[in-house]
């Protein structure tokens, strides 16, 4: 048993190695290589002590590298699937980004090309395509009119 304890920490060692993950995430990965809940478990409380798993941290540094690209919905969305305690992710989202103007923009730059004058079918088309990626309607309707 002692065995499989140090092998579980080992491996929770190496996952965390090169890339951040949630406690959620963990936990799936290592019991997926074999390892009992009590391993699991161990492993986990292990990485914890030293601070190497942190959802909170997890939810900060996801909204840090991803607030410009991706809306504030969509954000919630990705990290409530990697099992991202809600409360982390209000405040991650809360202290990094207030608003989806600049991911707006961006996606909106991307999606007309740099053109401004656009038909109400035009208009209309890119609104739906806005609104699919998690922005609001009233957002949209206000960078469109821009």
């Amino acid at each position: 048993m002692q065995d499989e304890l140090l092998q579980a920490r080992k491996k929770a060692m190496s996952l965390l190695k090169y890339m951040d993950r949630t406690e959620w995430q963990l936990r799936d990965k290592l019991a997926a290589k074999g390892f009992s809940q009590e391993a699991v478990d161990d492993a986990v409380e292990y990485v914890k002590s030293f601070h190497y798993l942190d959802d909170y941290r997890y939810a900060v540094h996801f909204v840090e590298i991803h607030h410009e690209q991706r809306s504030r919905q969509r954000m919630r969305q990705d990290m409530y699937q990697r099992h991202v305690p809600e409360e982390y992710i209000d405040l991650a989202l809360e202290e990094i980004c207030e608003n989806d103007e600049i991911a707006l923009q961006g996606a909106l730059r991307k999606l007309t090309k740099g053109e401004t004058e656009f038909s109400y079918e035009e208009k209309q088309k890119i609104a739906a395509k806005l609104y699919r990626k998690g922005f609001r309607l009233g957002d949209i309707k206000r960078a469109l009119d821009m």
